[in-house]
């Protein structure tokens, strides 16, 4: 096997996946000029107290003394951990100014390519693509294509069409070019401050749950509709989406199958949008209606209990662009459902359609109730509403679409992978609240109780899970239990609230189980930054001490005993390590801790020849450099 192979490089000509890290900045200094820029910004807003004497105001300085120059300089580095645009699950977003945001991405492109780049200074496409994607950002993620198409131009082909390896590594030019708008999510990813920053731990439990489930056989698959009869009912497959864009799928992932009772949610979030809550409420109630979903009643308010069962479901296409015409109102709700899905895969199903037309006698006799009831709006077209109804459920979708759909919901209404704006945050959280009281048929009640978070299932076997502010999951399985909720979704909902700390009601301080939590950054024995630095160096992490060092952490930084991440590694016999910490050192490589010891005489008193020789080696480079 070659060593591009062994690095995951395909056979191809595009764009590949790969992993790596090494940095230039001396944090010592840019630790002391963020203590200098801090104090001086104090100066700035500060009273100016003397002995003696309160003066009640701010000092005030001229627009351009150096005092506000310096100030406007603290900033940029500040934004160092900041995003150009930022959403949180509230719907609070910031938006910094195109200079600083250029300011910022320049010193930060920097800073990436000296902590990946490889032997010959130049970074391997493969590897810095594979870094990523284990950190959840996967190579098709439409804030990546920027990227990828600017260094599909750079490609070089000889004469007959094949890729040149050198267009494999990037020199530091062509990599600022290329990464240009992803800076935002690369940093991110790298730094570890995405919503999951142990994502290869969480994936592989999913993928335990996931194999756990699978051989559970019970249930049958939805009759009552002939297209979904003859569906195979050993399909299998899970995905997930995180609200910043970390998305992995397992099993049957390619799979489509029509979203039925799962469009729902959508439908009216696009209806609260429209419509505001009063006025869509004035139609339809909020209640579970503790029936069968397609039971021939309503509420006593005469209208339909809520909009995830048939007759909100049918209320909610009537109030749909309800003055349009039918084609232009199936066009708005399927281009709306894509912006849901960032524009992943949805389509349309119409053998389905017009099988669940010709099968609709129970949803034509609810709607004649309702009709007969006057709970229709005024001039409403009775067949289009119906029509309109049968195709939100025969929209097709797959595990990965569905699940960045679901993490649109999670995300406020804001789609994780493009940044849009779908719905307003008020209709996502009344769209949630629906969905974790009447989202699971007449199991809504027991779902609520043991896994505590909103949900929505349809007959064709398909299940959305929404953890608010940190990810959306989709689930795929046809066959159905009494209910009509696919019976590996629920299991599969069940394993994963017993390993996860994410019930609405999990204490996230006080838990005396042992659940995880993602969601924690791993901080390595302390939360002290030190502490984190010197763990790495004695566990032999590369990744974490260069995340360290991606934040600004000053890699010469000395613990309680004087000791550096030099002698830590050469105590643990770490060679690797201390190979990585030598191409970043920037002193002598001889430190002394407290006891009068240097790593090197560490590394000779434990007996490890290795790292020893290293650090001689370093020493005697060091001083030639003096002697120069």
């Amino acid at each position: 096997m070659t060593k591009a192979q062994e690095n995951g490089v395909p056979e191809t000509k595009h764009v590949r996946i790969a992993n790596e890290h090494t940095p230039k900045d001396d944090g010592d200094s840019v630790k002391a000029r963020r203590l200098e820029l801090a104090r001086l910004r104090m100066m700035e807003v500060s009273p100016l107290i003397l002995p003696g004497r309160r003066v009640a105001g701010p000092r005030i300085l001229p627009p351009n003394s150096p005092i506000r120059r310096r100030r406007r300089s603290f900033s940029d580095i500040k934004s160092l951990n900041r995003e150009a645009t930022f959403s949180n699950g509230f719907g609070i977003s910031r938006t910094l100014s195109q200079d600083s945001t250029a300011r910022f991405s320049s010193h930060i492109q920097e800073l990436i390519f000296d902590l990946y780049k490889e032997e010959n200074d130049k970074i391997l496409l493969p590897k810095f693509l594979k870094n990523l994607t284990e950190c959840g950002i996967r190579r098709d993620d439409p804030r990546l294509m920027a990227m990828l198409a600017r260094l599909r131009e750079a490609e070089n082909t000889d004469s007959d069409g094949l890729l040149d390896p050198e267009s494999l590594y990037l020199d530091r030019e062509t990599f600022k070019k290329s990464v240009g708008d992803s800076i935002g999510v690369i940093s991110k990813a790298l730094k570890g401050q995405l919503i999951i920053p142990d994502w290869g731990t969480f994936t592989q439990t999913i993928g335990e749950i996931f194999d756990v489930v699978r051989p559970e056989r019970g249930g049958n698959v939805a009759t009552y509709i002939p297209q979904l009869a003859r569906c195979d009912p050993n399909y299998w497959a899970v995905a997930v989406c995180t609200i910043d864009g970390q998305r992995k799928s397992w099993g049957d992932a390619n799979v489509p199958f029509c979203l039925q009772s799962v469009s729902k949610p959508f439908t009216y979030a696009l209806c609260h949008e429209e419509l505001g809550p009063e006025k869509l409420h004035s139609f339809v109630g909020q209640e579970p209606s503790g029936r069968l979903f397609n039971e021939i009643c309503l509420d006593h308010s005469k209208k339909p209990h809520n909009p995830l069962i048939n007759a909100g479901a049918i209320m909610c296409a009537a109030l749909m662009k309800k003055d349009a015409q039918l084609a232009d109102r199936f066009d708005f709700a399927l281009r709306s459902f894509r912006r849901f899905a960032g524009n992943g895969f949805v389509g349309f199903n119409n053998s389905v359609f017009l099988s669940e037309r010709d099968t609709a006698d129970r949803n034509y006799a609810l709607s004649y109730y309702m009709r007969e009831h006057k709970c229709f709006p005024e001039n409403t077209k009775f067949q289009d509403t119906m029509d309109l109804y049968f195709q939100l459920c025969s929209i097709e979708a797959n595990v990965d679409s569905l699940a960045v759909m679901a993490a649109t919901l999670a995300n406020g209404g804001v789609n994780p992978l493009n940044g849009e704006r779908i719905i307003n945050n008020r209709a996502c959280r009344d769209t949630l609240s629906l969905m974790y009281s009447c989202g699971m048929y007449d199991y809504s009640g027991m779902f609520a109780f043991k896994n505590g978070l909103p949900a929505k299932s349809g007959v064709s076997g398909d299940m959305i899970i929404v953890i608010p502010n940190v990810m959306g999951i989709c689930i795929y399985s046809p066959r159905l239990d009494t209910l009509g909720n696919s019976v590996r979704g629920v299991l599969f909902a069940d394993e994963f609230i017993n390993r996860f700390n994410f019930h609405n009601y999990d204490s996230l301080v006080y838990s005396a189980t042992d659940k995880l939590d993602p969601r924690k950054v791993v901080v390595e024995v302390d939360q002290d930054n030190t502490s984190r630095m010197m763990y790495a160096a004695k566990m032999g992490d590369i990744q974490a001490l260069k995340r360290c060092l991606l934040i600004g952490m000053n890699i010469h930084e000395r613990d309680y005993d004087d000791r550096t991440v030099l002698h830590v590694a050469a105590c643990e016999a770490n060679d690797v390590a201390i190979e990585f910490i030598l191409t970043k050192w920037k002193e002598s490589p001889e430190p002394r801790d407290r006891f009068g010891r240097t790593p090197a005489e560490n590394a000779l008193f434990f007996g490890h020849t290795r790292c020893s020789e290293l650090l001689f080696r370093a020493n005697e480079f060091f001083l030639g450099r003096i002697d120069e």
